[in-house]
């Protein structure tokens, strides 16, 4: 289920249940109200003939042996003007008798007193038909029951709970009965409708609120639901790499300070990323630059002994397994010592680096050049058979000896022996260069500045 979804749902059961919980305790409160007001009004009314009743005859024996509460109470609302006359009564029905004490309603009749006493405690019909809302217990002075509306039987003593609630009669300053209400709500036609009204309003404010609630939901759920398509599309983005994304930022609700939160992040996300990208590049050109260090010699910038055995090693083996050629050559430059000695060591210096120099200069790509250790280098020439490697150092020895050394000292002359080799068989690198340094051994017996090889 969407957000959206969820969001509209969520106003339209609040608002339903809203308009449920304010309508059904108005509903509630209106009923009991109602009720309340029919009960006191009943009451009134009760107690009102009742002490007409007693005060016109001074006790209730007397009363009830000179007239019944019920005609008494007949001919007082007639008198009054409160009770309309009753209906005609059916021929050959029998006329109601006296009913118990009870209270009408507001704008019913009369209430209605219990026959003469032994006349027991039954409930005759209501004069005008139906059952009253409200009925009355009628006690004397000593709580004995003269009425007992139905619940207690006459001269039964009322119980402590009945009394509370108890309403005293007097004659003069004389107690002379107790007037107790008992019975529940029925409501009127008139009372029946109003209420019948008031459901059919809150029904109707339900449907309002339904529709109200749906409205809204859609209106503020489009809102919420772009704003936070937004969010989601930038976020996919950033996942997909472009980790720099705005989006708008819309009012000042949660939703805006979502976004703008987002947008902070996503500048500083591509801002670390960019200087984390940068450090990177530093620390791999550090490292490459390191791992370059490591490898080349300081003076020459030649590759150093380890990494020429590593690599001499590879090259070997390459060769052995595809049966191509590969030539090993160690140089040593002649007399080294003497010019160390003779020119001095800075002058030593200047001729390593710029032999290194011409041999770096005159290399293929695929080929090996690294200064092997003092005065000595040395060589790999993979893919290239003997004649041709010692045609090649041939070559760089005679640019050696062509250099215009005269530019370093007036008297300096540099030259440079060395030993060639190309057989597979001797079974490693290493020992190829063994065998190529034996071969310049034999350049430096024979007169120096030439080529050995075999």
């Amino acid at each position: 289920m969407s957000l959206r979804t969820k969001f509209m749902l969520a106003l339209l059961l609040t608002g339903l249940a809203a308009v449920a919980m304010v309508g059904g305790l108005a509903y509630v409160g209106m009923s009991k109200k109602v009720d309340l007001i029919r009960r006191q009004h009943a009451a009134d009314n009760f107690y009102e003939g009742m002490s007409g009743y007693l005060q016109k005859y001074g006790s209730w024996q007397a009363a009830t042996r000179a007239e019944p509460f019920d005609d008494f109470m007949h001919s007082y609302h007639e008198a009054q003007g409160t009770r309309p006359p009753p209906p005609p009564e059916q021929e050959g029905e029998e006329r109601p008798g006296p009913p118990q004490g009870e209270g009408p309603p507001q704008g019913e009749g009369p209430p209605r007193g219990e026959g003469p006493p032994g006349g027991g405690d039954r409930r005759p019909p209501r004069r005008g038909g139906g059952e009253p809302p409200y009925h009355f217990i009628v006690a004397d002075q000593d709580f004995h029951v003269l009425l007992g509306a139905g619940v207690y039987r006459p001269d039964e003593l009322l119980p402590e709970s009945a009394r509370k609630d108890a309403r005293a009669v007097k004659v003069g300053e004389r107690v002379v009965a107790y007037i107790s209400p008992e019975g529940v709500f029925t409501p009127s036609k008139q009372e029946q409708q109003y209420m019948d009204a008031m459901r059919e309003a809150l029904l109707a404010g339900v449907t309002g609120a339904a529709a109200l609630a749906l409205v809204l939901g859609v209106l503020l759920s489009r809102g919420l639901s772009r704003k936070l398509s937004h969010l989601t599309g930038a976020v996919r983005a950033m996942h997909s790499g472009s980790l720099l994304q705005r989006v708008p930022v819309e009012g000042r609700d949660e939703v805006a300070t979502l976004a703008s939160a987002f947008n902070d992040m996503s500048e500083q996300l591509a801002r670390s990323h960019e200087e984390l990208k940068e450090t990177h590049q530093t620390i791999l050109a550090q490292a490459e630059q390191m791992r370059e260090l490591s490898v080349r010699d300081a003076l020459t910038k030649l590759h150093n002994r380890r990494h020429f055995d590593e690599q001499a090693t590879t090259l070997f083996s390459h060769a052995v397994r595809h049966k191509r050629p590969l030539s090993m050559v160690i140089g040593d430059i002649d007399f080294f010592k003497r010019i160390n000695d003779q020119f001095s060591h800075a002058t030593g210096d200047a001729v390593l680096r710029q032999v290194g120099e011409i041999l770096r200069s005159h290399m293929r790509l695929s080929d090996l050049v690294a200064r092997y250790g003092g005065e000595e280098f040395v060589i790999a020439f993979p893919e290239t058979e003997l004649p041709q490697a010692a045609a090649l150092c041939d070559k760089l020895r005679n640019m050696i000896e062509g250099f215009p050394w005269h530019e370093v000292h007036p008297d300096l002359k540099v030259t440079m022996s060395m030993g060639v080799y190309a057989d597979l068989a001797a079974g490693t690198a290493e020992a190829m260069l063994q065998k190529a340094d034996a071969l310049l051994y034999r350049a430096k017996q024979t007169g120096r500045n030439r080529v050995c090889f075999s």
